[in-house]
């Protein structure tokens, strides 16, 4: 026999390899086939979300896990997490070359242009890195951004931490390959280039306006990320992740021979629940949100230049300001952004629609 479910239920006979088959009920035990227990599954695709703790002892209670856990056998779970946090440093460099060197040509020119090539400009490369990024690592380029991800509980604090210190990195790293591809200006150093890129406070400002200019910055920015990227998950655009094996086995119906075929197994619960893929379509917010994110950016840039410096990104303040020394005010754009982040991703929350998705880790209701 070459299937276990030819022997009758009541049969509890087993076969005499010996006797050439033959079945001994006085003789031989029942032998009783048991199912292999189901793999177990590890969860490998979903960090581990909290809310930020605003008590050291616990800031001080999570380091020590994490030092107790740690191991240097690479899983899938830590190459999602390498991989995400090289797109991100990738991407941050990208971004603030891009909107440095544009800063940086336009001085070069006799007859330099308006405000309107420094906001064109940033939005359109944030629209094309957003797009070619938001699938490894979700293409932040901000640690405002990653800073509101972190106490709303959407990106786990390790993860966060982390892309805020490759984003620093890759600040510097910005910086500084402007003196790669620019040649210094006649009778100045090298640091002449990374000094025309230093943000810094207006001399008719002051820096309680300073203050409040990159706040509201920060916060319409992280608003508008927070609502269209990360508001709604449209489940009619659900795409189900099954066992490369399940597309071998035959589903319940009629071969084209006309001959019936085998009811398909039942798939289990676990298949899909730790790893589905959703695509976007025209009416899905997320299918928007890179153009709606970088034209954001884009009419940003025409506010807050003569009070600020228009920031709204630490680290687009802090590689300059490393490689020339000059930290006036660099407190003012940390505080302010941050703060702003903060209360745009708590405020967003507050009129976000109820989640449509169920993971392994959170269960959400779907939409009333």
């Amino acid at each position: 026999m070459s299937d276990f479910s030819e022997i009758p239920d009541q049969d509890y006979s087993a076969i005499d390899v010996d006797n050439g088959g033959a079945s001994d009920r006085d003789t031989l035990a029942p032998i009783i086939v048991a199912a292999p227990p189901p793999p177990k599954i590890d969860d490998d695709f979903n960090d581990k979300i909290t809310t930020l703790s605003w008590n050291p002892a616990t800031w001080i209670q999570d380091i020590k896990e994490e030092i107790r856990d740690f191991s240097w056998q690479m899983n899938e779970k830590r190459r999602v997490l390498i991989r995400a946090i090289a797109g991100e440093g990738l991407v941050t460099f990208l971004f603030l070359f891009i909107v440095e060197a544009v800063q940086v040509n336009n001085g070069r020119q006799e007859n330099p242009e308006s405000l309107v090539l420094s906001a064109v400009s940033t939005a359109f490369a944030s629209v094309a890195l957003i797009y070619s990024f938001a699938d490894v690592s979700g293409a932040h380029f901000n640690p405002a951004v990653t800073f509101a991800t972190i106490v709303t509980g959407k990106v786990s604090i390790r993860k966060g931490l982390a892309f805020i210190g490759v984003q620093l990195f890759s600040a510097i790293l910005a910086t500084l390959f402007l003196m790669a591809v620019f040649p210094k200006p006649k009778d100045t150093g090298y640091l002449s280039i990374p000094a025309s890129v230093v943000v810094s406070l207006d001399a008719s400002a002051k820096k309680v306006n300073a203050f409040f200019m990159e706040l509201i910055l920060t916060f319409i920015l992280v608003y508008v990320i927070f609502a269209t990227a990360f508001d709604t998950v449209d489940t009619s655009n659900a795409a189900p992740v099954s066992s490369p094996s399940d597309a071998t086995k035959p589903h319940s119906g009629e071969h084209s021979s006309g001959e019936p075929s085998q009811p398909a197994p039942k798939v289990s619960k676990d298949v899909g629940r730790y790893l589905t893929i959703y695509t976007t379509s025209g009416n899905t917010k997320a299918g928007f949100a890179p153009l709606s994110i970088g034209f954001t950016l884009g009419f940003l840039c025409f506010l807050g230049g003569t009070v600020s410096g228009g920031a709204f990104n630490p680290a687009r303040v802090f590689g300059p300001a490393l490689l020339t020394g000059n930290w006036d005010n660099h407190w003012l754009y940390w505080l302010a952004d941050l703060t702003g982040a903060a209360l745009a991703g708590w405020t967003q929350s507050l009129f976000a629609h109820k989640a449509v998705q169920s993971s392994g880790s959170i269960k959400t209701n779907k939409h009333t």
